[in-house]
């Protein structure tokens, strides 16, 4: 077996999990699975794995080839479909990871004209407000909101949210309307379960910059942003949140905006990948969402 297909069987291998399954995918026994990568090993002179009774997991050297042999298959791919004629033709899987209503309303109608396009390429698109291990899983691309924390990852900064405070008109009208940011403690807040003491907004004036920071609680806590939105069209309080999510409830009359003068803290949105520079059809699909987030409304500007 050449060193290309072996890095193709490590890959497999890394992201399966197990030497069975990996078999499986391949129809080929896991005798012959496992021979190879000791084999790869022996001509690297570096245990790429972890070996146990329940579980396969790389090692730090293991890590360190995994980006190295993706780029180094990137590469070959699609050096050979230039040579074919085949560089505007992708092929294969592509796995994402998105935060679950980010993907719902923003990713997943944007799928559509991408497999319209690229009729070879399948997408598995895995929904998890959670951060995903991109190793563990097998993830080629990962969308994620906020300031990025791991700098071992490549990353592109996509687009930037607007967060605006927003409430039912049922509620304002029992409540009233907030109209500075001191006024805000006597509402109740929408805010995350973890948030034990409460969630604290950041919020800056549009016209003078001035900032506040207000600690604000409730009696109706969630732990996800579409469990909040929804509290907030029923009526249990006021939300803050980017302007993408609540678009269609504001269009429908559901949400209004609270204290326009007032924003929340700017959301970032950035995609991140292992390895080195994004090539093939993950390049052609940041691309296309690229696009796709300039078509997004700012409903409270």
């Amino acid at each position: 077996m050449d060193r290309i297909d072996a890095m193709r069987l490590f890959l497999r291998v890394a992201d399966a999990g197990s030497f069975s399954r990996a078999a499986a995918d391949l129809s080929i026994g896991q005798p012959t699975v496992s021979r190879r990568i000791q084999d790869l090993e022996h001509q690297l002179g570096a245990e790429l794995f972890h070996r146990t009774t329940r579980a396969l997991s790389l090692t730090e050297a293991g890590q360190r080839f995994y980006g190295r042999a993706q780029d180094i298959l990137a590469e070959f791919d699609e050096a050979e479909a230039e040579a074919r004629g085949l560089d505007q033709e992708p092929v294969g899987m592509l796995r994402i990871s998105a935060p679950h209503s980010f993907s719902k309303l923003v990713i997943t109608p944007a799928i559509a004209g991408v497999l319209e396009k690229y009729p070879h390429v399948r997408m598995d698109l895995m929904t998890d407000d959670t951060y995903t291990d991109l190793v563990t899983e097998g993830v080629d691309l990962a969308f994620r909101l906020g300031e990025l924390t791991d700098s071992a990852l490549m990353a592109k900064r996509m687009f930037v949210a607007y967060r605006g405070i927003w409430a039912a008109p049922a509620y304002l009208e029992r409540h009233g309307a907030p109209e500075t940011p001191d006024q805000l403690k006597d509402h109740q807040g929408l805010v995350f379960r973890q948030s034990l003491q409460g969630q604290q907004w950041v919020l800056n004036h549009s016209a003078t910059g001035e900032e506040q920071r207000i600690m604000m609680d409730g009696r109706f806590r969630g732990s996800s942003g579409d469990t909040l939105l929804q509290a907030a069209v029923d009526g249990l309080g006021l939300f803050i949140g980017p302007d993408w999510l609540v678009c269609p409830h504001v269009k429908s009359g559901e949400l209004v905006r609270v204290m326009p003068d007032w924003r929340g803290a700017d959301l970032p949105l950035s995609v991140v990948w292992t390895g080195g520079k994004l090539r093939g059809k993950a390049r052609l699909f940041v691309d296309h969402m690229q696009e796709a987030f300039s078509q997004l409304e700012n409903v409270g500007r």
